[in-house]
């Protein structure tokens, strides 16, 4: 598990690298579901860990597939044959076979195909063990398996039925044995692992052997206590810029910006940042020639490009996942720097290679204030990165005067518009590597200044460099978290220039991207604790939102909530053929402490102590009840659901002296009861949760009754002044006086006659009128109001809501007794306020 843009390439490259030091025989590695993402990764792996050039000593040490560029015309067959003559040399040599591979059917049977007619017999007749290594690049993508597209006849989804057994087929054939003495060892590398932990077991590729989470740089973190990062001693320039300095720690330098009602000038905004940034980069970095001058030079070497060009740099603008619409908008950017009309917009984008018009420099002086407050913001971002970051001084925003000279020269001339997609008349990917020419002279790389326009295939993977600006237009009214998170390009190690980094999105899609980090990192701390021992593989609950979902890769996915709701109600009871335990815990609680009647209209409801018990008081109370055929004891998945959470809750701060938020009673003779959903112990360990919040930023939870409120982003002074207490009371019913423990208090308790059927209680808290008067009684979930005297709150026609946030909140027992019934049993109802903590754990809902 990685960060996106983090360097999960680099580290797969790495455990190749330390794979062939160990004399690893085979190396596979899946690059990805599209054909750019196949090339990207081929050239790192020829760059870093195949160096140098191609010779016939380099083809004597090893074996590399495919020969050919994979966007040549060529027969799979013939894209990844092998030959046994060849295959039997390499072995003996214990020289490896590496092969980079698209993540397709074809692909991965063709590959298979000659596996099995070149090297499965080789390797049969060694007389040692041959081990094979499949990394998969981007391994939820493709190598999931679903339900739904298992049982799916749409060809769009045959591929991806394939995929994930076409890649097992790799070193475990369905039509023959495979060489008992191969060994095969399969990673998944990933950012977004939310399908990969939800699949269904039977699913070869689900992770049950181990997960590890990928540490990042920033400027905190250290060796002995494994954390998402490690403190990085070289400073902001090499930190990774990910979602914890664009949506929480750098919140405040506007590196998010919420696009308005106006699409003609957020556009214009953003290409003014991305340019203004421009001239900045070129100033700080002071290359030898800029864009413009770049482009015309003839260079020696690739070197001499890379020492004499400037670096790239970069705007994303994400209009739609339509190409014609990504067309447009590239037009709209031509447009709006001065090209004459759409046509010749069109023109440009296909024959002048999409350069901005020239005659977007004389805005510099008619639209002065436009350029230069950028100055100012990126002034201003600098103060607040410093001060969070305690970096040093940052460097010094140039002048205006210093900017707008640089802008007329060399950046707005030497920008270019660029649509990348799978459009034939589209760029196929971005250029950044000098390129040479047929007269032997290098030029500069054609994406120095580049503002791309794009869709889907930038969604995934496909890294650009020097990205500094990004429009970001898309929305979507089923937002999923893993698709979402992989659209942030932005992410990177974009230190030496972050607070020119700037996103520009409408305000609901930055608060979808903060909650997805947020819960982001809660599963990094389930994996990165369960890193620090040798436990079992974790299980990490997948989390996701009220608004959105996890991934849209497994069909049926729910929503479990942590929060038992505004007013749970315990439905286990006790079946009162002997005396019921939870009546004395009632009587000892109501003999030793005072308490008052309870009366609306003339008539006594019940009984309440006078005083309120806190969040863990009242905890201790509830965790007291007993119920003969309700032990669950924590061998369930209630309790990993709640030591997931603890995990969290102690990576900030551990609970003193070793405490656990859930404590349900053990099982007698270690026979456990099926864990209910509405586990009346869950309700208590809700209470903790919410009294350890506050004072700790746990990630991973929402604010309830504010959906859209990151429990990490809240007050916590606020929330503790709004902490709820708890009046607790006795409901009376019309039955006869309760005997028993409860006959000695000082006052009678006439008992309920709630119907029990199959150890549950059949009504809960009885008639709600919304409608009720003053002076009737409106319900049992508002029977502290009465005792208070206070107006008991209402919603418009008549709906029912949480109690606000800042409220009291009430435990409420019943005495209830039916017909033939030897002994009075207890039920219980909780009303809890709005205002809590709460997560969205996604579940899939055949399993549920």
């Amino acid at each position: 598990m990685g960060s996106v843009q983090s360097g999960k390439t680099a580290s797969m490259l790495g455990v190749a690298a330390l794979s062939l030091d160990r004399k690893v025989d085979i190396v596979v590695v899946l690059a990805g579901t599209s054909l750019s993402l196949w090339q990207q990764t081929l050239d790192r792996l020829q760059r870093q860990l195949d160096v140098g050039e191609e010779s016939a000593e380099k083809q004597r040490r090893r074996i590399l597939l495919p020969v050919t560029p994979p966007a040549t015309a060529i027969s799979l067959a013939s894209r990844y044959q092998l030959t046994p003559v060849r295959v039997q040399r390499a072995m003996r040599r214990q020289q490896p076979i590496i092969i980079v591979s698209l993540k397709h059917a074809g692909h991965l049977q063709a590959l298979r195909r000659s596996l099995a007619e070149s090297v499965y017999d080789v390797i049969d007749g060694l007389d040692r063990p041959v081990h094979m290594l499949v990394l998969d690049d981007e391994a939820d993508d493709g190598s999931i398996l679903d339900a739904n597209v298992e049982a799916s006849q749409d060809p769009w989804y045959g591929n991806l039925k394939q995929i994930p057994r076409a890649i097992v087929d790799l070193w475990s054939p369905p039509s023959q044995l495979a060489p008992s003495n191969l060994f095969a060892t399969y990673v998944g590398y990933t950012a977004t692992p939310q399908a990969n932990f939800l699949q269904e077991e039977h699913n070869p590729l689900a992770p049950r052997d181990f997960l590890a989470a990928l540490r990042t740089p920033l400027d905190r973190g250290d060796i002995s206590d494994r954390s998402s990062t490690f403190t990085e001693p070289q400073g902001i320039s090499k930190y990774y810029t990910g979602g914890e300095t664009y949506y929480s720690r750098g919140r405040e330098a506007g590196l998010c910006i919420p696009t308005t009602w106006n699409r003609a000038e957020d556009l214009g905004d953003s290409i003014r940042a991305f340019l203004v940034a421009g001239a900045v980069r070129l100033c700080w970095e002071n290359p030898q020639v800029g864009p413009v001058q770049a482009a015309r030079t003839s260079f020696r070497s690739a070197e001499e490009v890379t020492i004499a060009a400037p670096k790239p740099h970069s705007m994303l603008i994400h209009p739609s996942p339509l190409v014609g619409e990504q067309f447009r908008v590239a037009e709209d950017v031509l447009l709006w720097a001065g090209a004459a009309s759409r046509e010749d917009a069109r023109a440009r984008l296909t024959t002048d290679n999409g350069l901005l018009p020239i005659s977007l420099t004389s805005t510099l002086d008619v639209e002065e204030e436009k350029w230069s407050c950028w100055l100012d913001r990126y002034t201003e971002s600098a103060q607040r990165i410093h001060s969070e970051f305690n970096t040093p001084n940052p460097q010094a925003i140039p002048s205006w005067q210093t900017v707008k000279d640089l802008l007329r020269r060399e950046v707005i001339p030497g920008t270019r518009v660029a649509v990348v997609n799978s459009d034939d008349g589209a760029d196929s990917r971005p250029e950044y590597e000098p390129v040479q020419s047929d007269d032997g002279t290098w030029r500069a790389p054609r994406d120095m200044f580049t503002i791309f326009v794009s869709g889907n295939v930038m969604s995934r993977g496909l890294t650009l460099e020097g990205l500094t600006t990004t429009l970001f237009l898309r929305t979507s009214d089923s937002p999923v978290a893993d698709t979402q998170m992989q659209m942030q390009r932005w992410f990177g190690y974009r230190g030496r220039h972050i607070e020119l980094c700037r996103v520009f999105a409408p305000r609901s899609q930055i608060d979808f991207f903060t909650d997805y980090h947020d819960v982001d990192e809660a599963l990094r701390t389930v994996v990165t604790n369960a890193m620090k021992d040798d436990a079992e593989v974790p299980s990490p609950l997948v989390l996701q939102g009220q608004e959105f979902l996890a991934t849209g890769k497994i069909s049926n996915l729910g929503n479990k909530p942590l929060c038992p709701g505004r007013k749970p109600f315990v439905r286990v009871i006790n079946a009162g053929n002997d005396e019921d335990p939870n009546s004395r815990l009632v009587a000892d609680l109501f003999r030793t402490a005072a308490s008052a009647e309870v009366t609306t209209g003339a008539r006594v409801r019940g009984r309440v102590l006078t005083d309120t018990l806190s969040l863990s008081e009242a905890a201790d109370l509830l965790d007291q009840l007993e119920f003969h055929s309700y032990r669950p004891g924590t061998d369930n998945w209630q309790s990993v659901l709640w030591s997931q959470v603890q995990e969290r809750v102690n990576a900030i701060q551990a609970l003193p002296n070793g405490q656990r938020l859930y404590r349900p009673t053990e099982p007698v003779n270690s026979v456990a009861s099926p864990v209910r959903k509405d586990c009346p112990y869950a309700i208590p360990a809700y209470m903790r949760l919410w009294e350890a919040c506050l004072s700790r930023r746990v990630r991973g939870l929402f604010v309830t009754g504010r959906r859209d409120d990151l429990w990490s982003m809240v007050s916590l002074e606020e929330k503790r002044r709004q902490q709820p207490r708890f009046w607790v009371g006795i409901r009376y019913g019309s039955g006869p006086i309760a005997a028993g423990p409860l006959s000695d208090l000082p006052f009678d308790v006439p008992v309920t006659q709630k119907a029990v059927v199959n150890g549950q209680i059949s009504t809960t808290w009885g008639a709600n009128d919304p409608n009720a008067g003053a002076a009737a009684f409106r319900g049992d979930e508002y029977f502290d109001y009465y005792h208070r005297g206070e107006e008991v709150p209402r919603s418009p026609r008549g709906e029912e809501r949480w109690r606000p946030a800042g409220s009291d909140g009430l435990i409420l027992f019943y005495i209830n007794q039916v017909a033939g019934q030897p002994h009075p049993t207890v039920a219980v109802g909780v009303c809890i306020p709005a205002g809590g903590p709460d997560q969205f754990a996604a579940y899939t809902q055949q399993l549920g």
